[in-house]
């Protein structure tokens, strides 16, 4: 309880930030969060239903069931809570000062309004719409696990199974768990195969793992599957004298994902992916394959984040109350 009240006042506090010298200012009576803008160079104080809505814009098709959409704009939500500062959360590392930022790669994708007929052209009004509607529709609902905000990951296709937080992060994490996600072979991304040349994928492991001795010409013996995770991706691999991780070769040669097997020719290697992204949490493609099936946001949530509770964000008070 104790726990779960402080918690409540961090929230609260969340909603008084001031507006630095050259930020945008956000409307009165509204929860706020400090973002980084890229483009722009700045910290920008927004409100923070502006912020998710953005967030769903950049990082879940908007053509995505309502459902599906709400639980992005809740994941969306919760990464920010569990970033800010005032939840004593480490802030943007590359950036002091601010909760997050919009740079994808560190923190998570942001796509402000002024972007939105840059990316869906015509049909901007309607899938505006759609995201803003997804905020508005879960407004102040986070993610709790034991009463602080959930790490929430995501990715964009599982491949019928996801991963456990340990066998990509080798950290345990009770709620990132290996669950099924059917109805994915639906998504255009489901299997996809990318071709190399030898000499292209020896070069590129030769420079990812230095003294594995890697050649064009014994490529097709210096690699060996040695070992799978229990959701059936490539756990170890021999890569010439060296052996890595499924995650560690994925990154190298820019995969997929960790679920793959290959084949050759004498000029080329092809892989075969299946699902993208790390395949931990929230599968994007399996949350619209629920969702289309008549799942609610608090199904989808509940079969991808097992054992966490949603809380709703407390309105700012009026002042002078």
């Amino acid at each position: 309880m104790k726990r779960n009240f402080t918690l409540l006042i961090l929230l609260l506090m969340m909603t008084t930030v001031t507006v630095l010298p050259g930020c945008s200012p956000a409307p009165e009576n509204a929860r706020t969060i400090r973002l980084y803008n890229e483009e722009q160079g700045r910290i920008e104080i927004l409100p923070l239903e502006d912020y998710v809505a953005g967030c769903v814009a950049a990082e879940m098709p908007a053509s995505y069931a309502p459902a599906a959409l709400q639980c992005q704009a809740i994941a969306a939500r919760t990464y920010a809570a569990r970033k800010s500062q005032l939840y004593a959360g480490s802030g943007c590392v590359t950036h002091p000062g601010a909760d997050v930022c919009s740079d994808s790669t560190c923190c998570q994708g942001y796509l402000p309004q002024e972007k939105w007929p840059e990316k869906w052209g015509n049909s901007h009004d309607a899938m505006g719409q759609r995201v803003m509607q997804a905020a508005k529709a879960t407004s102040g609902v986070i993610l709790t696990w034991e009463g602080q905000p959930c790490e929430m990951l995501y990715h964009a296709c599982s491949g019928g199974q996801t991963a456990d937080a340990a066998e990509v992060f080798a950290r345990e994490v009770p709620y990132l768990v290996s669950v099924s996600s059917p109805g994915e072979e639906h998504y255009s991304g489901f299997s996809v195969t990318q071709t190399f040349s030898r000499n292209d994928v020896a070069k590129q492991l030769v420079n990812a793992f230095p003294g594995s001795g890697v050649t064009a010409d014994t490529l097709s013996s210096d690699l060996r599957r040695l070992s799978s995770t229990t959701s059936g991706r490539v756990k170890e691999m021999l890569v010439g004298d060296k052996t890595v991780s499924g995650t560690e070769f994925r990154k190298a040669l820019g995969l997929r994902s960790s679920d793959f097997t290959w084949s050759f020719t004498d000029e080329e290697i092809t892989f075969h992916t299946t699902g993208y992204g790390h395949g931990v949490g929230m599968s994007q493609a399996g949350a619209q394959a629920m969702a289309s099936n008549g799942a609610s946001w608090q199904e989808i949530l509940s079969h991808y984040y097992p054992g966490t509770t949603p809380i709703t964000l407390p309105q700012k008070e009026e002042s002078g109350g």
